[in-house]
C-alpha cells in the first residue's frame, strides 16, 4: 500500500518477521547501515538526521568502488549537495513506548511512564521545553502510547523547522501552534484546513514553517483508539 501511494518502483525489503532486525540486534527505527559493493558496513547512524553525511558516504563508497575496479565514470550530473540545520538547539526525537524512552525519557507529565497501565494524565501548568505532555487517559505499551478516553491532548514546548509524527489508528487531529490554528503557509503535507486525519500506520507531517524556531505544538485527539509512537524533526 505504501510503495503504491508514494510511488516507489523499486524493490522494497519487507522485514515482518524481524528476522533482519534481529540479525543486526538492532533497537531504533530509523537506523542506517551502509555497505560497500563487497558488502562490508561502513556507515551506521541511529535516528533521523545527518543527510549529508549520509550523502557523502554514499558519494565516497561509489568513486571508491570505481577506483578499485579502474573504471570511469562520468555523472550525468552535478553530486548532491544537501544543506541541514546546523543549529544544535534542534529538539531530538522524542519516543512515546516506555522500551524506547529508558534513558531519553522525555515525558513531561509527573505520572511519568507506567508500563502496560492505564494512567490518566494532567498536563501542568509550566512546560519544559523539548519535553511532551499528556492530557487524558492513555495505556502505556513498550513502543507507543494508546488513547483510551474519548479525547486526548498531547502539547511540546519544541525548536525544529518541521513536526512529524509516526502513528496509526483512525483519528482526527486538530494542530494548534502558539495556541492558534495552525495556519496554512505553517501546515505539514498531511495538515489541512488545521486538521489531520490518520488511518493507516505511518510518519505524518504536521507542521512545517520556513525557518526553524522555537513553538509549541498542540495536538488535540478526538476518538479512542489513536494510537502514537515517535515525533521526529526536520
Amino acid at each position: 500500500m505504501a510503495t503504491e501511494k508514494f510511488g516507489i518502483e523499486y524493490p522494497v525489503v519487507l522485514d515482518n518477521d524481524k528476522e533482519i532486525w534481529s540479525a543486526f540486534s538492532n533497537n531504533y527505527w530509523p537506523r542506517k547501515y551502509i555497505a560497500d559493493d563487497e558488502g562490508y558496513i561502513r556507515y551506521d547512524h541511529i535516528g533521523e538526521g545527518a543527510y549529508a553525511e549520509t550523502e557523502k558516504i554514499i558519494q565516497d563508497l561509489l568513486n571508491e568502488r570505481s577506483s578499485r575496479l579502474g573504471l570511469k565514470v562520468d555523472a550525468g550530473q552535478s553530486l548532491v549537495e544537501i544543506q541541514e540545520s546546523r543549529s544544535g538547539a534542534r529538539t531530538p526525537e522524542l519516543y512515546f513506548g516506555y522500551d524506547f524512552a529508558y534513558g531519553r525519557d522525555r515525558l513531561g507529565n509527573a505520572e511519568g511512564f507506567n508500563p502496560d497501565r492505564e494512567v490518566r494524565y494532567v498536563i501542568p501548568g509550566k512546560l519544559q521545553d523539548d519535553y511532551f505532555y499528556l492530557d487524558g487517559v492513555w495505556k502505556n505499551v513498550s513502543d507507543r502510547m494508546i488513547l483510551v478516553s474519548d479525547s486526548g491532548i498531547i502539547k511540546l514546548p519544541y525548536f525544529a523547522k518541521e513536526v512529524n509524527i509516526v502513528a496509526s489508528g483512525e483519528s482526527e487531529l486538530a494542530i494548534l501552534l502558539d495556541g492558534k490554528q495552525v495556519s496554512q503557509e505553517d501546515s505539514g503535507g498531511d495538515t489541512e484546513d488545521g486538521k489531520v486525519r490518520t488511518s493507516e500506520s505511518r510518519l505524518y507531517n504536521l507542521v512545517k514553517t520556513k525557518e526553524p524556531g522555537r513553538h509549541t505544538l498542540e495536538i488535540q485527539v478526538s476518538g479512542p483508539g489513536f494510537e502514537i509512537y515517535t515525533f521526529t524533526f526536520g
